[in-house]
């Protein structure tokens, strides 16, 4: 799951896709929730890819002589992290917290991709 919303950076680089990389909870304390944003899906399916490959190398899987060099190269994905918090919910699932995000500014009428 991810959210599709025009967000204009202050830089004018514009960012249209975001997703949740993690939700922690800091028992009785707060929840809190990264989220990514990058250009477009193509830019999350790039990073996806070396993160496969990273696996893959970590993991002692035989790479291809093309995935040697893909890794090799690395990835000029442009990624901005943002870090919210909110009070702390037990029950709060990742679906949960993009239900959240949708009722902020920044990613108010979010649609979900």
């Amino acid at each position: 799951m991810a959210l599709e919303k025009r967000i204009k950076q202050d830089n004018g680089i514009i960012l249209n896709y975001h997703r949740i990389v993690a939700l922690n909870k800091i028992t009785n304390v707060l929840n809190a929730i990264e989220a990514n944003s990058y250009i477009n899906e193509t830019q999350r399916a790039k990073e996806q890819r070396y993160q496969e490959l990273q696996r893959k190398n970590a993991n002692g899987e035989e790479l291809t002589d093309e995935e040697r060099e893909e890794l090799q190269k690395g990835i000029d994905v442009l990624v901005e992290a943002d870090y919210i918090s909110t009070d702390y919910d037990a029950d709060m699932t990742i679906e949960q917290a993009y239900e959240y995000l949708k009722t902020l500014d920044k990613y108010k009428n979010s649609k979900d991709v």
